[in-house]
Formats: structure tokens, C-alpha cells, sequence
């Protein structure tokens, strides 16, 4: 579970920069045109989720609840 848990926080992290990128307007094209000017909000709650299941999967370590 930590090697997933890793590449949950790394996607996460990859995420959020994104979502920097497209709010300072580095990039001339959108990536996701469909989104319009909300994008950056997009890739910012992505990035928390991946980065909050990264945290529940490095916490729970896969042991069974009775």
C-alpha cells in the first residue's frame, strides 16, 4: 500500500501544479477546454483528493477492521 499511496501523492502533487500553471496563465492554450475559466479550481480538487487518498492509504497499511 505505500508504493500506491506514493503514486497517489505524486499524481496529486503533478495535480496541483497544474493548477497553478493554468491559473497564472503559463500555458497560451487550455489543457481542458471544456472547463473554461473554472479549470484551474479543477485540477486544484483533484489534486486534494489524490493527495487525501494518499493519506488514508499510507494510514490504513491495509489491516482488517473486526
Amino acid at each position: 500500500m505505500g508504493i500506491f499511496a506514493a503514486i497517489l501523492g505524486g499524481i496529486g502533487g503533478l495535480s496541483g501544479v497544474l493548477g497553478i500553471i493554468t491559473a497564472l496563465d503559463v500555458l497560451e492554450d487550455p489543457i481542458i477546454t471544456k472547463l473554461g475559466s473554472g479549470e484551474y479550481i479543477f485540477w486544484f480538487l483533484i489534486g486534494a483528493l489524490l493527495l487525501l487518498g494518499s493519506i488514508a492509504m499510507s494510514v490504513g497499511k491495509g489491516e482488517s477492521v473486526e
